[in-house]
Protein backbone atom coordinates (compact mmCIF):
# COMPACT_ATOMS: atom_id res chain seq x y z
CA UNK A 1 0.00 0.00 0.00
CA UNK A 2 2.74 2.56 0.83
CA UNK A 3 4.69 1.48 -2.50
CA UNK A 4 1.03 2.36 -4.48
CA UNK A 5 0.55 5.80 -2.81
CA UNK A 6 4.19 6.34 -3.39
CA UNK A 7 3.69 5.97 -7.00
CA UNK A 8 0.81 7.85 -7.39
CA UNK A 9 2.21 11.33 -5.53
CA UNK A 10 4.48 10.65 -8.42
CA UNK A 11 2.22 10.94 -11.29
CA UNK A 12 0.66 13.65 -9.47
CA UNK A 13 3.87 15.67 -9.60
CA UNK A 14 4.55 14.76 -12.40
CA UNK A 15 1.22 16.55 -13.86
CA UNK A 16 2.02 19.59 -12.02
CA UNK A 17 4.77 21.00 -14.39
CA UNK A 18 2.41 24.27 -14.62
CA UNK A 19 3.56 25.36 -11.19
CA UNK A 20 7.46 24.06 -11.33
CA UNK A 21 8.78 27.56 -12.27
CA UNK A 22 7.34 29.33 -9.40
CA UNK A 23 8.03 26.74 -7.09
CA UNK A 24 11.66 27.10 -7.95
CA UNK A 25 11.64 30.58 -6.68
CA UNK A 26 9.89 29.44 -3.49
CA UNK A 27 12.56 26.58 -2.57
CA UNK A 28 11.67 22.95 -3.28
CA UNK A 29 9.10 21.50 -0.88
CA UNK A 30 8.60 25.22 0.83
CA UNK A 31 6.23 27.65 1.02
CA UNK A 32 6.92 31.23 2.00
CA UNK A 33 8.99 31.66 5.00
CA UNK A 34 9.95 28.08 4.83
CA UNK A 35 5.88 26.81 5.07
CA UNK A 36 6.04 23.59 3.91
CA UNK A 37 3.61 23.48 0.66
CA UNK A 38 2.03 19.86 1.51
CA UNK A 39 5.09 17.89 1.80
CA UNK A 40 6.55 16.29 4.03
CA UNK A 41 6.20 18.96 7.26
CA UNK A 42 5.89 19.78 11.11
CA UNK A 43 4.53 17.17 12.60
CA UNK A 44 5.40 14.78 9.68
CA UNK A 45 1.87 15.73 7.86
CA UNK A 46 2.38 15.09 4.50
CA UNK A 47 0.11 15.24 1.19
CA UNK A 48 -1.81 11.81 1.51
CA UNK A 49 -3.10 13.45 5.21
CA UNK A 50 -4.27 16.50 3.66
CA UNK A 51 -8.35 16.78 3.07
CA UNK A 52 -8.76 13.57 4.37
CA UNK A 53 -9.86 12.46 8.08
CA UNK A 54 -7.50 9.02 7.32
CA UNK A 55 -3.82 8.33 7.10
CA UNK A 56 -3.07 6.82 3.98
CA UNK A 57 -6.96 8.03 2.49
CA UNK A 58 -7.59 8.48 -1.24
CA UNK A 59 -6.95 12.26 -0.12
CA UNK A 60 -3.42 12.37 -2.41
CA UNK A 61 -4.82 13.96 -5.42
CA UNK A 62 -6.32 16.48 -2.84
CA UNK A 63 -3.50 17.56 -1.52
CA UNK A 64 -2.20 17.94 -4.94
CA UNK A 65 -4.59 20.45 -6.07
CA UNK A 66 -4.22 22.27 -3.10
CA UNK A 67 -0.84 23.14 -3.92
CA UNK A 68 -1.43 24.07 -7.30
CA UNK A 69 -4.18 26.51 -6.36
CA UNK A 70 -1.25 27.75 -3.78
CA UNK A 71 0.79 27.91 -6.38
CA UNK A 72 -1.28 29.51 -8.75
CA UNK A 73 -2.67 32.17 -6.67
CA UNK A 74 0.97 33.46 -5.67
CA UNK A 75 1.96 33.58 -9.57
CA UNK A 76 -0.73 35.23 -10.14
CA UNK A 77 0.17 37.80 -7.57
CA UNK A 78 3.32 37.87 -8.60
CA UNK A 79 2.65 38.44 -12.42
CA UNK A 80 0.19 41.97 -10.79
CA UNK A 81 2.65 43.33 -8.13
CA UNK A 82 3.09 47.18 -8.62
CA UNK A 83 5.80 48.08 -10.81
CA UNK A 84 8.70 50.36 -10.36
CA UNK A 85 6.19 53.68 -12.04
CA UNK A 86 3.25 52.46 -9.77
CA UNK A 87 5.00 52.97 -6.28
CA UNK A 88 5.11 57.27 -6.51
CA UNK A 89 2.39 58.83 -7.59
CA UNK A 90 2.99 60.58 -11.15
CA UNK A 91 3.23 64.80 -11.01
CA UNK A 92 1.15 66.30 -13.58
CA UNK A 93 1.38 69.65 -14.50
CA UNK A 94 -1.77 72.30 -14.97
CA UNK A 95 -1.56 75.10 -16.10
CA UNK A 96 -3.07 78.00 -14.57
CA UNK A 97 -4.22 80.04 -17.56
CA UNK A 98 -3.77 77.81 -20.34
CA UNK A 99 -4.13 79.50 -23.82
CA UNK A 100 -3.01 77.95 -27.18
CA UNK A 101 0.15 78.35 -28.42
CA UNK A 102 1.99 77.07 -31.49
CA UNK A 103 3.53 73.14 -30.84
CA UNK A 104 7.13 74.78 -30.72
CA UNK A 105 5.90 76.73 -27.52
CA UNK A 106 7.07 74.71 -24.22
CA UNK A 107 4.35 73.34 -22.83
CA UNK A 108 5.68 71.95 -19.18
CA UNK A 109 7.99 74.14 -17.09
CA UNK A 110 11.67 73.66 -17.59
CA UNK A 111 13.00 71.04 -15.10
CA UNK A 112 15.75 73.51 -13.94
CA UNK A 113 13.07 75.53 -11.67
CA UNK A 114 13.18 72.27 -9.95
CA UNK A 115 16.83 71.94 -9.11
CA UNK A 116 17.16 73.86 -6.48
CA UNK A 117 21.09 75.05 -7.51
CA UNK A 118 18.98 77.49 -9.33
CA UNK A 119 17.86 79.07 -6.78
CA UNK A 120 21.51 79.89 -5.04
CA UNK A 121 22.00 82.18 -8.56
CA UNK A 122 18.60 83.65 -8.56
CA UNK A 123 18.12 87.40 -8.20
CA UNK A 124 16.21 88.20 -5.37
CA UNK A 125 13.37 89.73 -7.21
CA UNK A 126 13.23 86.56 -9.09
CA UNK A 127 12.84 84.35 -5.73
CA UNK A 128 10.20 87.13 -5.07
CA UNK A 129 8.23 86.60 -8.27
CA UNK A 130 8.32 82.63 -7.66
CA UNK A 131 6.82 83.29 -4.36
CA UNK A 132 4.08 85.32 -4.95
CA UNK A 133 3.15 83.91 -8.37
CA UNK A 134 3.43 80.11 -7.50
CA UNK A 135 1.76 79.62 -4.43
CA UNK A 136 1.08 76.15 -3.53
CA UNK A 137 4.45 74.48 -5.73
CA UNK A 138 7.49 73.29 -5.07
CA UNK A 139 9.15 76.14 -6.78
CA UNK A 140 7.61 78.26 -4.27
CA UNK A 141 9.03 76.08 -1.25
CA UNK A 142 12.33 76.42 -3.03
CA UNK A 143 12.26 80.52 -2.96
CA UNK A 144 11.46 80.20 0.36
CA UNK A 145 14.39 78.02 1.56
CA UNK A 146 16.49 80.49 -0.31
CA UNK A 147 14.97 83.51 1.14
CA UNK A 148 15.34 82.41 4.79
CA UNK A 149 19.31 81.65 3.58
CA UNK A 150 19.37 85.03 3.02
CA UNK A 151 18.15 86.03 6.30
CA UNK A 152 14.60 87.68 5.19
CA UNK A 153 12.02 86.38 7.71
CA UNK A 154 8.28 86.23 6.64
CA UNK A 155 5.90 87.97 8.04
CA UNK A 156 2.48 86.19 8.79
CA UNK A 157 0.19 89.02 9.46
CA UNK A 158 1.12 91.23 6.82
CA UNK A 159 2.21 87.98 4.05
CA UNK A 160 5.56 90.05 3.62
CA UNK A 161 9.20 89.61 3.59
CA UNK A 162 11.44 91.21 6.08
CA UNK A 163 14.95 91.77 7.03
CA UNK A 164 16.96 93.31 9.31
CA UNK A 165 18.36 96.77 8.40
CA UNK A 166 20.40 96.99 11.59
CA UNK A 167 20.55 95.12 15.01
CA UNK A 168 17.51 95.49 16.39
CA UNK A 169 17.45 98.33 19.32
CA UNK A 170 15.13 96.36 21.83
CA UNK A 171 14.77 92.85 22.43
CA UNK A 172 12.33 90.51 24.41
CA UNK A 173 11.53 86.82 24.43
CA UNK A 174 8.10 88.01 22.19
CA UNK A 175 9.46 90.79 20.29
CA UNK A 176 12.49 92.55 18.70
CA UNK A 177 12.01 96.16 17.43
CA UNK A 178 14.14 98.23 15.30
CA UNK A 179 14.57 99.26 11.19
CA UNK A 180 13.54 96.58 9.03
CA UNK A 181 14.00 96.50 4.68
CA UNK A 182 10.35 94.81 3.41
CA UNK A 183 9.50 94.00 0.22
CA UNK A 184 6.47 95.68 -1.16
CA UNK A 185 4.78 93.25 -3.22
CA UNK A 186 1.50 95.27 -3.41
CA UNK A 187 1.89 98.83 -4.40
CA UNK A 188 5.45 99.18 -5.68
CA UNK A 189 7.58 95.49 -6.14
CA UNK A 190 10.12 97.21 -4.33
CA UNK A 191 12.27 97.12 -1.12
CA UNK A 192 11.07 99.46 1.59
CA UNK A 193 12.86 100.66 4.68
CA UNK A 194 10.97 100.47 7.98
CA UNK A 195 11.88 102.33 11.31
CA UNK A 196 11.00 101.61 14.53
CA UNK A 197 8.88 98.78 13.80
CA UNK A 198 8.11 95.54 16.05
CA UNK A 199 8.56 92.50 14.72
CA UNK A 200 6.54 90.18 16.90
CA UNK A 201 7.47 86.39 16.96
CA UNK A 202 4.04 85.03 17.11
CA UNK A 203 3.83 86.26 13.58
CA UNK A 204 7.28 84.75 12.47
CA UNK A 205 6.81 81.86 9.89
CA UNK A 206 9.40 79.49 11.04
CA UNK A 207 9.30 76.61 9.51
CA UNK A 208 9.00 75.56 5.66
CA UNK A 209 5.99 73.01 4.62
Amino acid sequence: QLQAQQQQQQAAAAGGGGTAALGSLLGSGSGLGGLPLGGAGAGGASASTIGSGQPGGAAIGGGADANGRYLGGLQDSFLNMPGANETERQRTYQPKNPYPTPSSYPTVPAATFDNPAFYEKAGIDCLFFIFYYSQGTYQQYLAAKELKKQSWRFHKKYSTWFQRHEEPKITTDEYEEGTYVYFDFETGWSQRIKSDFRFEYSFLEDSLQ
